[in-house]
């Protein structure tokens, strides 16, 4: 019985080898990540895929934030880049 129940929406724990990272992307690119992210989540309030890439669309142009969240592992070629602290 209680695997059938869903786990609580919990965001991950920050892994403390990986840097989350922010990067501005053109709308294109916003647009197949957030098409991506829903194609391949789980729906556990019962919404349609399309009705949750309407609704992440309508979210990004409302707030005309176009960016990228991406983890880059912190290792010394990272480091060395700059890419992480």
């Amino acid at each position: 019985m209680a695997q059938s129940q869903p786990s609580p929406a919990r965001p991950p724990a920050a892994d403390p080898d990986y840097q989350q990272v922010t990067v501005p992307v053109p709308r294109a690119v916003s647009l197949v990540t957030d098409v991506a992210a829903a194609l391949f989540s789980r729906n556990s309030d019962g919404k349609s895929k399309v009705q949750d890439i309407m609704d992440r669309r309508r979210k990004r142009s409302e707030s005309g934030d176009q960016s990228v969240k991406m983890s880059i592992p912190k290792n010394g070629l990272t480091r060395t880049l700059g890419l992480v602290e």
